[in-house]
């Protein structure tokens, strides 16, 4: 057991978290014994022991908060989760599940803005919502860049736009072509072929900067995370969807730009100067604007591929 306490300590230090983890408390006073805590500590921190919680193993603790949340007596205390806000989550959910498909539904792709600048105060909102997102283990390591100056967004967009230059020039190559199907698939390359054939046609369009690679916003959120972790596209990746929901929910419009997060992650000059660190990778990009467009009608798509067991 030894052993097992060192190796966990040391993956910690190594920054498996990022952050200091202090194991809960449980006042021993105010405990009931109902075993709440035990039941839904997915890290196994409690044992109920002599009708009362105990803190067996806590260096295992992710700082989730569930413990914490769910105790009806406020008998566990861990100060990373405990919040100063006297919102608490209600007998019902906030949203109904109506109001939800629809604001869902309601979230499309806006490319087209106006001049009006989101100010920071709402991209701190935004961002806050992917805060907010589930993570793996908790470990809530998404970071996040953002570029409000127009400067900043224009080096950007020329950076990934000479990128993707270079790129379909180097399809035309039947050597390389095989090189990049051999590494990242058949289907990269026909969707590399693809987009080489939009973007020359875009190229005789004086409104083509509007669209591709990268509309005219009026901020970028960007955000990254470590490549050695298995799961960080996917928790990236709810982060930034929640961010989208948020904006939409404030009456801004927002597109998700894969060829950003590309060009980011292939081109080692865009990726040293947003300065992400080494070992981390971009897992999304995000324009975010005043939107210039009004939907007005909801679009269906197709059924889902449902394979029930």
């Amino acid at each position: 057991m030894v052993e097992y306490r060192d190796i966990l300590e040391k993956s910690k230090k190594d920054a498996l978290y990022g952050r200091e983890i202090s194991p809960p408390h449980v006042k021993k006073d105010k405990c009931i014994g109902c075993g709440l805590c035990v039941d839904i500590c997915a890290a196994l921190v409690f044992e109920l022991r002599e009708k009362k919680s105990e803190v067996i193993y806590g260096e295992k603790c992710n700082a989730c908060g569930h413990c914490w949340a769910i105790c009806s007596e406020e008998a566990v205390t861990q100060p990373q989760v405990i919040t100063t806000t006297s919102l608490r989550p209600g007998s019902e959910p906030a949203v109904s599940a109506d109001s939800l498909q629809l604001l869902i539904r309601e979230r499309r792709s806006v490319r087209l803005f106006n001049d009006n600048a989101v100010s920071k105060e709402d991209l701190i909102k935004i961002i806050n919502a992917g805060r907010y997102a589930p993570t793996s283990s908790n470990r809530q390591a998404v970071n996040y860049i953002v570029l409000s100056n127009q400067q900043k967004i224009s080096k950007l967009r020329s950076s990934v736009e000479n990128f993707m230059e270079k790129t379909f020039k180097m399809m035309e190559n039947r050597a390389i072509a095989f090189f990049y199907k051999m590494k990242y698939g058949p289907l990269a390359v026909d969707l590399l072929r693809h987009y080489a054939i939009n973007y020359q046609i875009l190229k005789t369009r004086k409104e083509k900067k509007a669209y591709f690679p990268l509309p005219f916003g009026s901020a970028v959120i960007i955000v990254h995370s470590q490549s050695f972790d298995s799961l960080a596209q996917f928790n990236c990746a709810i982060a930034l969807y929640n961010c989208s929901l948020m904006a939409h929910s404030m009456g801004l419009g927002s597109c998700f730009m894969g060829f950003v997060q590309i060009g980011i992650n292939m081109d080692k000059k865009i990726k040293h100067w947003l300065d992400i660190p080494k070992g981390n990778q971009a897992y999304g990009a995000m324009v975010i604007g005043h939107p210039n467009v009004k939907y007005r009608r909801l679009v269906e798509r197709k059924e889902p591929n449902i394979r029930w067991l």
